[in-house]
């Protein structure tokens, strides 16, 4: 499989991998051609600039929630109707989840992709230095290698110069971009990452002029295409099993709950889901659905606005409490509590179906998770390791002793003490992210539930 391909790299965060990978996209678009974006790492904010640059949704990539085989399977799954894949880093290139290795790192992906490597380099405040810098990252790559380097926030053309003819003559690697230290390209942050795409428009549209004008878009199609063949690695995500048989499933999607693995709907769709999207802040009923799906995202910014939709939540306690089965990540369990405090110390009504209380806090909870199966539920089966991801600044309180929980945690922090995933009726809530790539039989037991709720 011949796909052409490249990641965008960084040597840190905050570079600006997501300003130069969503421009190129956008860039890519311009000149007539399919392009695929994808992300490194449990991130959800970024695939929605790669979303609104390329006019695709953008798919995540990470050995940790997904295996080394779902990684190439979702990568090759994408491009079969792209022409280009852009995949954007996480961090520096070869920052993970251990300092030993490279695992769960940008590198380890284009390491898996066989995929050339554009690197990304600040160049704020230094000269002949950044030569030191890329020739470091050159050195340590290992099945890839970095085949050009982008300047980002250069001060003017003298200092891009200098950087240039310094990165060339150390390390032999052509400085294909420089991009300037502006406001109009810069993208900004929330306390989860950065804002969502939608908010952020016209500043894509400057992003792409930019890079369009900065970067030889040229050399970045020749790269990508000298890419080698990628030999294919299939997994299992269930195709087939309910052929005829379709569920509908109801996904909770607006401002407060966007949080979404594009994977995760393609393997549900896959399975025989019908996909129905709703929002709970602003529709005054959920659809008429075999099971509800509520994922993560901002429900303490629109908490005034949610509590005030009382039909809302009064018919989704009804169909908690009725037995339609319910899967809630991190934002989805805040909703489902009794209540939201958000970090201006007001309290906001929520659903009420877990006997828990959520709060805003300044303690931000990030990081991989691994948990073990307590009990048989939704998705699981006791015993069974799961892998997962948490991020969130809030957290639960008041929780009644009386709750009941479905995993143990391992690694992470999870809800209270140790345990995370509360269960209710037929309502699985947890604090963990969970992607399906990595763990089809979940998926595959959530659509048996909601296909056994649709036969009743």
């Amino acid at each position: 499989m011949g796909y052409a391909r490249l990641v965008v790299g960084g040597v840190g965060s905050d570079v600006g991998k997501t300003t130069v990978s969503t421009g190129l996209m956008g860039a890519l678009v311009r000149r007539g051609l399919r392009v695929q974006g994808f992300k490194v790492g449990p991130d959800y904010i970024d695939p929605t600039y790669h979303r609104l640059a390329s006019g695709r949704p953008s798919y995540n990539l990470d050995t940790w929630l997904m295996g080394e085989a779902g990684v190439v399977e979702t990568f090759a799954s994408a491009m079969r109707e792209a022409d280009i894949g852009v995949v954007e880093g996480v961090m520096g290139l070869f920052d993970g989840s251990t300092p030993r290795s490279d695992a769960q790192s940008t590198s380890e992906v284009a390491r898996l992709l066989r995929a050339p490597v554009i690197l990304v380099v600040d160049v704020r405040g230094v000269g002949r230095s950044a030569a030191a810098q890329v020739l470091g990252y050159a050195k340590m790559a290992q099945g890839y290698s970095i085949r050009g380097v982008v300047l980002n926030r250069v001060g003017g053309e003298g200092h891009a110069a200098i950087c240039k003819s310094a990165i060339e003559e150390v390390t032999g690697i052509p400085v294909i971009g420089a991009l300037k230290n502006t406001p109009k390209i810069n993208l900004p942050s929330r306390h989860l990452g950065l804002h969502l795409a939608e908010e952020e428009r016209e500043k894509i549209r400057s992003i792409v002029d930019e890079v369009e004008g900065s970067v030889d878009i040229d050399r970045i199609l020749s790269i990508a295409r000298e890419a080698p063949p990628l030999g294919g690695v299939g997994v299992d995500s269930g195709g087939g099993i309910h052929a005829g048989v379709t569920v509908r499933v109801g996904v909770a999607l607006d401002e407060a709950f966007a949080f979404y693995y594009e994977d995760n709907f393609r393997i549900l769709r896959t399975l025989g889901a019908q996909l129905v999207f709703f929002s709970p802040e602003r529709d005054q009923q959920p659809p008429n659905v075999d099971a509800l799906y509520m994922g993560g995202g901002y429900p303490e910014l629109k908490g005034e606005a949610l509590e005030a939709n009382a039909q809302m939540r009064h018919s989704i306690k009804k169909l908690v409490e009725g037995g339609l089965p319910v899967y809630a990540e991190c934002g989805g369990l805040m909703y489902l509590g009794r209540s939201i405090e958000t970090a201006d110390g007001r309290k906001h009504t929520m659903v009420g179906v877990l006997d828990l209380d959520t709060a805003l806090t300044r303690r931000l909870t990030l990081g991989y998770t691994e948990l073990e199966a307590a009990v048989n539920t939704l998705l699981t089966q006791m015993g069974e390791t799961l892998r997962g991801h948490e991020f969130h600044y809030s957290e639960a309180r008041n929780v009644s002793s009386d709750c009941r929980f479905a995993y143990k945690v391992r690694r992470g922090r999870g809800i209270i003490g140790g345990l995370d995933g509360c269960l209710s009726h037929e309502a699985l809530a947890s604090y963990t992210h969970l992607h399906f790539a990595g763990y089809p039989s979940f998926a595959r037991r959530f659509i048996e539930a909601a296909k056994l709720r649709g036969r009743r």
